[in-house]
């Protein structure tokens, strides 16, 4: 067993806390800025060492109670031990680390905002059968699933199905080789979608008894999908989520924002900078099912891009006249400069990847003004990097913290020509 004394710098992008020593760099989970500790040395890992706790030697003053009885044991929360106006700093210096490593040492970025706990709208828990049948989440860098009793991140409605939906699970064999369970609340009321690890389609016994589950729990829809497809088990009431007033009637693969309260500061931001530009046309890209694009209606005709078939689908039959939509995956063909240039504002909300097509034609365009949305501070910076290179000032970065207590942060970039 070897210890060793450490003095935690900073915190880093996967929420562990890291300390440099003579023997290298260490990755200690559950740290705090600052604080001193007697940590136990463990494996390699990237370009350090992993390390575990032995013993808090000087607390930091940001160290805080956990809020869930489940933190340490559970994969989900990362932070949980750090006081919320620490982790608000912390997310904006993910932020501008990130910017930092693509040149944008005085970059302007904005004070985080910041959503409670308790707002989470959409979860996916995990179920491992057996004798005792466990549904909740991994355990940190496992496959093994934590029978969870609480989550304080979610919303309530969600978080009292946890028990219910390990009963419904544990009672049917078709999930023998285990399942994630999605559950959304939406203006509907709660929406599950079933996912086998092993692909298989639902016998009878599983329909009837998710049917069951579905009347009991006032369900307002069942789902189970199988590789890309889904089908309804039970489908009780249209499942709709609203945007600007707007209802969209979502199909159980949708993509949304984790909580509605992070969404409409997502909108805000976006929309405040587009009506200061007040364009005559905009483009929503990567415009899963229209968050961004009903609001953004009310300041200008817009048309909205998305690649998935179901969302494209749903943003179709919501369309009202200021809006237009077509399918079309962005990845394998971002639009051309041209294309982009008959726009004069361009919002854009990729996955995790980034968009670096998409960005390389925007640099080439006319567009005047870049409303840019991502998850990943990394991809986000490499972005904003090529507009900038291309001509473009980055006005301003607003991180959004819609995931309490993990790594995650959510940022808007607005720039303009």
């Amino acid at each position: 067993m070897t210890l060793e004394d450490v003095t935690i710098t900073e915190i880093g992008a996967r929420g562990d806390g890291i300390a440099e020593t003579p023997k290298g760099r260490l990755y200690v989970p559950y740290a705090a800025p600052g604080e001193r500790l007697r940590v136990r040395l463990g494996a390699p890992r990237g370009d350090g060492r992993a390390a575990t706790i032995d013993e808090i030697l000087e607390p930091s003053p940001d160290r805080s109670d956990s809020a869930c009885k489940h933190f340490g044991t559970c994969g989900g929360c990362t932070l949980q031990h750090i006081a919320s106006r620490a982790v608000a700093d912390l997310k904006r210096e993910f932020v501008t680390t990130a910017l930092g490593r693509h040149g944008f040492e005085e970059a302007p970025v904005e004070p985080t905002i910041t959503i409670p706990p308790g707002k989470r709208r959409r979860a996916r828990f995990a179920f491992h059968p057996g004798r005792r049948p466990a549904l909740g989440f991994n355990l940190p860098a496992s496959r093994k699933v934590l029978n969870i009793e609480e989550c304080p991140v979610l919303r309530p409605e969600l978080a009292t199905l946890i028990g219910p939906l390990r009963t419904l699970c544990g009672s049917f064999g078709v999930l023998a080789k285990g399942a994630d369970l999605q559950v959304t609340l939406t203006a509907s009321g709660i929406d599950l979608l079933v996912i086998p690890n092993r692909p298989a389609d639902p016998d009878l016994p599983a329909r009837e008894a998710l049917a069951a589950f579905a009347e009991a729990q006032d369900l307002c829809r069942v789902s189970w999908q199988t590789g890309d497809d889904w089908e309804p088990i039970a489908a009780r009431r249209p499942v709709t989520v609203s945007f600007a007033s707007t209802p969209v009637a979502i199909p159980p693969t949708a993509f949304l924002q984790p909580n509605a309260e992070g969404e409409a500061a997502i909108v805000q931001s976006v929309t405040s900078a587009l009506a200061e530009a007040a364009p005559a046309r905009i483009a929503d890209l990567y415009a899963g099912c229209g968050a961004l694009t009903f609001p953004t209606a009310a300041i200008a005709p817009i048309h909205a891009v998305e690649g998935d078939a179901a969302m494209t689908d749903a943003l179709r039959t919501a369309a009202h006249d200021r809006v237009s939509v077509s399918q079309r995956d962005l990845h394998r063909t971002p639009l051309s400069s041209q294309e982009l240039s008959a726009f004069d504002a361009v919002i854009f909300d990729p996955p995790r990847a980034g968009a670096r097509p998409l960005a390389t034609a925007l640099a080439e365009s006319s567009v005047a003004t870049i409303a840019a949305v991502s998850c990943n501070p990394a991809t986000l910076a490499r972005d904003l990097r090529i507009l900038v290179d291309g001509g473009y000032r980055l006005e301003r970065v607003t991180p959004i913290d819609q995931f309490p207590w993990s790594a995650h942060v959510e940022a808007v970039a607005i720039l303009r020509r």
